[in-house]
């Protein structure tokens, strides 16, 4: 196999291109591989990371688990959803298509070893930590040391321990952090290259040292770790993190085209404008209506549109609920999320890093106001969802950030910084808010290392497995076939270790 099928991969993630002039096959020769320059291979890479976790159906079981989305009553609910009677075959793309990506990453850290390309080999270690933690966040011990050597012929890697590899990976960060602060003035500029920030290295570092905050920040559960955190944040806190404007966000130049549209929209839309069966299965949480609407949030017709035309009501379904609501009596997913075909698909948005931020220095982590940051997390929370949408009619007036003072001025306990006597509480439930549709990984992470928000009606199905979701999934169907014997040793085995075996941050068991 050896090169053949690291070019198969390469190959693979060029064919998900979303612009010709970036990933035209006439720059290279594809029946080489060892010719195919860094520069061909990272946009469609980047680009391929964003269809994996911006792509609806992949990661839309959290979006139900966990109150934001419901299933329409135009749909029998799947049995093994609202048990949460998992099994190896669920969700299982998202394994595969994880490592294919890393593969690619790893493919151009490997191909960009001169000091000439040392950006190229920052943005690839980088991007293979993101991959690696939501793996890890997932699955807990996956294979990591040995993954990525199928041209050494391991085709069976072995599975390394979690919290080894998280570590690992804080280390990697700071090592492409390094690679950047010491890239030669000569190195090759990355330019439209880099569908995220553009060739600009500087934002790279920050994503770069805001992904470790957040992986450390995972770990402020553990009282073991309380001076690893203290000291790894050290080392990197002058680099700053994620402010407003700053967030990851991918866009090649999205068209308006079979495959070539932004993941999250094409998830709901076709190229012809007609709308996909998503648009009517997945529709409004009622915990998040009532949340939306107690509040008096403004972003409540912006994550969902109402029941009837000019009016402000918003409903959706408890997930598992006996009776559905009908679709006409239940709320589709709003303009504030469904924005256009060009919209951009993010992978660590600046409100997510603001939240963090908050959290971090509520726990006395990083220096700053946790009013601040939280304000400003929510305010762009807000601005964000209130952007006119191309679904918009033109007498929309987008919301701004004089509305995101008013809604924060409420004296509310679960709005308002300083009416909340459980900080950390407040900004993570306004976290679990402001996600819906941009990350629906850190919610999950977000729940099972605090418990927060902590108000949410679990699947009402009578033969659940437990009480709450599942901590992690099982290992896939098709990792189970190829590489039986390690995927053994892991223990995860029941129904049962899907709700016990908890990931290494989840102390509490939650």
């Amino acid at each position: 196999m050896k090169k053949l099928y690291i070019l198969f991969i390469v190959l693979l993630v060029l064919g998900s291109a979303c612009k010709k002039d970036f990933l035209s096959a006439d720059e290279t020769n594809p029946n080489n591989a060892s010719t195919v320059p860094a520069s061909f291979v990272l946009p469609s890479a980047l680009n391929y990371t964003s269809i994996l976790m911006n792509t609806a159906d992949n990661y839309g079981f959290i979006n139900q688990w966990w109150g934001l989305w419901c299933i329409s009553g135009g749909y029998s609910q799947d049995p093994n959803m609202t048990g949460y009677n998992i099994a190896n075959n669920f969700v299982q793309g998202n394994w595969s298509s994880a490592y294919v990506n890393l593969l690619n990453y790893d493919y151009i850290e490997k191909n960009s070893t001169t000091s000439t390309l040392k950006s190229y080999r920052a943005i690839a270690k980088i991007m293979k930590a993101y991959i690696y933690q939501t793996l890890v966040d997932t699955y807990g011990n996956i294979p990591y040391s040995e993954a990525l050597k199928t041209d050494k012929g391991i085709l069976k890697p072995k599975y390394d321990d979690q919290q080894v590899i998280y570590t690992d990976l804080v280390a990697q960060l700071d090592s492409a952090i390094n690679i950047i602060e010491t890239t030669p003035v000569g190195a090759e500029a990355i330019g439209s290259k880099d569908i995220i920030y553009g060739g600009d290295m500087g934002k790279w570092a920050v994503f770069a040292n805001t992904l470790k905050l957040r992986m450390l920040v995972n770990q402020t559960g553990m009282t073991s770790q309380a001076s690893y955190i203290t000291d790894e944040i050290s080392k990197t806190a002058s680099v700053g993190y994620i402010g407003a404007g700053e967030g990851a966000w991918v866009n090649p130049g999205f068209l308006q085209s079979s495959r070539k549209m932004s993941p999250f929209w094409e998830s709901f839309y076709s190229a012809t404008g007609s709308t996909t069966n998503n648009y009517v299965y997945y529709m409004a949480g009622q915990d998040a209506c009532d949340f939306l609407t107690a509040n008096n949030d403004p972003r409540k017709l912006r994550f969902f549109q109402p029941l009837t035309a000019g009016g402000t009501t918003v409903q959706g379904n408890y997930f598992g609920q006996l009776v559905l609501q009908t679709v006409p009596n239940t709320s589709k997913l709003g303009f504030g999320l469904l924005r256009g075909f060009a919209q951009n698909a993010p992978i660590l948005s600046d409100i997510e890093a603001l939240f963090l931020q908050a959290e971090a220095a509520q726990k006395g982590l990083i220096p700053g106001s946790a009013k601040a940051f939280y304000e400003a997390a929510v305010t762009q929370s807000v601005i964000y969802e209130g952007t006119k949408s191309s679904l918009d009619p033109s007498t929309y007036v987008p919301l701004t950030a004089a509305n995101a003072a008013d809604y924060l001025a409420q004296p509310l306990t679960l709005v308002g910084f300083d009416a909340a006597s459980d900080k950390v509480k407040l900004i993570i439930t306004q976290k679990w808010c402001a996600l819906n549709g941009l990350s629906p990984m850190s919610i999950w992470t977000d729940w099972r290392r605090t418990g927060f928000p902590d108000f949410l009606h679990f699947s009402a199905d009578i033969n659940k497995k437990n009480a709450s979701p599942p901590f992690r999934l099982f290992y896939p169907q098709t990792e189970v076939n190829t590489n039986p014997e390690n995927v053994l040793l892991q223990g995860i085995t029941t129904t049962n270790d899907l709700f016990t075996k908890n990931i290494f941050w989840d102390v509490n068991g939650k």
